[in-house]
């Protein structure tokens, strides 16, 4: 994480989420434009990232940190290069 904004993203959902999201922080964070669109895509095998349901919890959940990584995979490239991280690539 090496650019303000990637950092302030990955504060953000830490904090205000913890380790686990639900489904509806998911589908904000993913950019879906509803939970129910987020159902679809997991549905239908078009989510980048797993989602799981825990014991004696209702509905699905996503790692925070796996939606982190999807998030700096999606935003590294279009940095310049001195901003990415590992530098110069």
């Amino acid at each position: 994480m090496s650019t303000g904004i990637q950092h302030s993203i990955t504060r953000d959902l830490a904090v205000e989420y913890g380790p686990l999201l639900d489904a509806a922080a998911t589908a904000k964070a993913l950019g879906f434009k509803s939970q129910d669109a987020l159902r679809q895509a997991r549905r239908d095998g078009r989510l980048p990232i797993s989602m799981f349901r825990l014991p004696g919890r209702r509905g699905w959940f996503a790692s925070t940190q796996a939606v982190i990584e999807w998030i700096d995979a999606q935003v590294e490239p279009h940095l310049p290069r001195d901003q990415r991280i590992g530098g110069w690539r």
